[in-house]
């Protein structure tokens, strides 16, 4: 293994708020040979997500939100090892050598839980990609992927959503967003999405959203009232914060919300106030959250449909590529930020 250089991203400190470059250090990690059962693989792709936030150490001393959070001087940990899958993996990548039966060196994977270039996990943990795929690889972090499988789950599975829907979707110009978007629309709903600046001509103009409200510059109860008028349906949210207090205000009678993230409040050490709850007495809403892992046998049939309408143009997608694992921190501060198109990857 000497050949090879281990390059990752530490946690030196705990951000406060919204993580800076300075919280983070580049430095090179051992590399494990494979044990038996395990797959050592070199990562081309990572997948930068606004749950990493949540895995980072706190200034506070409440436990990590997601369970597993990264320690001062760790590496970053960007997900948790899944039992039978690498669905939720945050790398792509390339077999170097192997000692499970399934995987040989050249195989294409997905996997992997960290911030690093060389990654030694159990082969239970990895997914095979089609060798055919090697040129879309990233797509594989992205809308074939765990973002576009978990909109599949929560736009069918969850809001089971209906021809004649009136549905929002908040981030609507992110990675998970842009396919739950489309995914309404070809099931005949019309669709609302708030996005911020560039995003909303996207949104409308390539992803074919019914209107697109800039949460920047709109008064979103205003416009949801324009172009609402007898109110949401479906409530697709990302977000949390005052963009679903404002949405909740506006459901129609029965209406469903699926709640998939909250990426307002990740720099915060506490949550901010919910939405009221008066509408969901009121108007009879049913509110669900989901966790993709649930549905891992649907992923199959996601993966076809999803192929299937990429390949006749009928499911569009974009990925945001930063060069360099050196250059991860400052992707995953620019998504928090709202700065990135699509889904945000670090080609390495």
């Amino acid at each position: 293994m000497t050949e090879y250089v281990n390059r990752a991203v530490r946690v030196v400190r705990a951000p406060r708020g919204l993580p800076v470059v300075e919280d983070f250090r580049i430095d090179e990690v051992p590399i494990r040979p494979p044990a038996d059962g395990e797959v050592l693989f070199r990562a081309h792709y990572l997948s930068i997500d606004p749950a990493i936030r949540r895995r980072l150490p706190s200034t506070s001393s409440a436990p990590g939100p997601l369970g597993a959070v990264a320690g001062i001087g760790d590496v970053v940990l960007a997900g948790v090892v899944p039992a039978h899958s690498g669905l939720d993996g945050i790398a792509v990548g390339e077999v170097i050598s192997s000692r499970h039966p399934d995987f040989a060196a050249g195989d294409l994977v997905r996997g992997g839980t960290h911030w690093q270039v060389y990654h030694t996990i159990k082969g239970a943990a990895l997914d095979r990609i089609p060798r055919e795929n090697r040129a879309s690889l990233g797509d594989e972090l992205g809308i074939l992927g765990q973002p576009g499988f978990v909109a599949h789950c929560g736009m069918r599975l969850v809001a089971d959503v209906r021809e004649r829907d009136t549905v929002v979707v908040s981030a609507a110009g992110g990675a998970v967003g842009m396919v739950a978007g489309q995914i309404a629309k070809l099931a005949g709903a019309r669709v609302i999405g708030i996005a911020g600046g560039e995003k909303t001509e996207y949104v409308v103009e390539e992803l074919g959203f019914d209107a697109c409200i800039d949460r920047k510059t709109a008064n979103i109860g205003e416009q949801l009232d324009e172009l609402c008028p007898k109110g949401v349906d479906v409530y697709f949210d990302n977000v949390g914060g005052s963009i679903t207090r404002a949405v909740f205000d506006r459901m129609a009678d029965f209406g469903r919300v699926v709640v998939c993230g909250m990426i307002s409040e990740y720099n915060q050490d506490e949550s901010e106030v919910g939405p009221p709850l008066r509408p969901v007495l009121r108007k009879r809403l049913r509110i669900e959250g989901f966790i993709c892992y649930d549905h891992y046998d649907r992923y199959p049939e996601y993966r076809a449909w999803a192929s299937a309408r990429i390949a006749e143009g009928g499911l569009r997608y974009r990925n945001d590529v930063t060069e360099g694992i050196e250059n991860a921190p400052a992707a995953l501060i620019g998504q928090l930020s709202g700065h990135n198109r699509g889904k945000q990857l670090v080609m390495i």
